[in-house]
């Protein structure tokens, strides 16, 4: 399958199914999550991360700032929290969470800066018998929102792919996690309802795309 269609069929797959500085309070729905087997900093843990709500998620990142641009770097596990919606939960774990899906197993992505202020990234997903599969490359800058004009860390698929119009955006939650939006552009123009994930990291060192697309100028 070419990369294009893969990357045409996440991008409406993703918005489907998941449709003020760093370190901000955890809302109150996740105060009286028990303490964690998986902390990441002192406010927050992997529990509590996926005891958000979509509109939880999105209220936090509208408050937040983009990392500094040069911090990503590495791999980083994805996150798609859906609290209290089981029928997206189900939806995103049967398309994003599923090696027997068309994409695989969203593992998540990685990052590395190019220069001080332009980089490189791409996804990685987990296929039937653990085999792990890095594409859907990306370019990266700091640039204004297409959600609300404020300044994020900018990730542009069609840049290696000129027929994919997703483009996501980070901004810092705390210490190594961090929220994210994708829209697409629609037929009028307009760019859709984002979906949002959480990335938390980094794990390991970036090791590059299996297939490098070439950046397209």
């Amino acid at each position: 399958m070419s990369t294009k269609i893969v990357i045409a069929v996440l991008a409406l797959g993703c918005v489907v199914a998941m449709s003020g500085g760093t370190g901000l309070a955890a809302p109150r729905s996740v105060e009286n999550v028990e303490a964690s087997s998986y902390p990441i900093t002192e406010t927050w843990s992997v529990e509590k991360l996926l005891a958000l709500s979509r509109d939880e998620i999105v209220a936090l990142w509208k408050g937040l700032d983009p990392p500094e641009f040069t911090e990503l770097d590495g791999h980083y596990m994805g996150l798609v929290p859906n609290a209290g919606d089981p029928v997206t939960q189900k939806a995103t774990g049967s398309f994003m969470y599923n090696e027997n899906s068309l994409i695989g197993y969203w593992l998540g992505k990685a990052y590395k800066p190019t220069t001080a202020t332009e980089g490189e990234g791409y996804n990685r997903w987990r296929k039937p018998g653990g085999k792990v599969v890095r594409n859907m490359q990306f370019s990266t800058d700091m640039g204004k929102s297409l959600i609300d004009g404020k300044p994020s860390f900018m990730m542009y698929y069609g840049a290696y792919n000129p027929a994919s119009t997703l483009i996501d955006e980070l901004r810092k939650l705390d210490d190594y996690i961090y929220i994210g939006m994708g829209t697409t552009e629609l037929e009028d123009g307009k760019r859709s309802a984002p979906g949002h994930f959480i990335l938390v990291g980094p794990t390991d060192s970036w090791v590059g795309p299996d297939e490098d697309a070439g950046k397209k100028e």
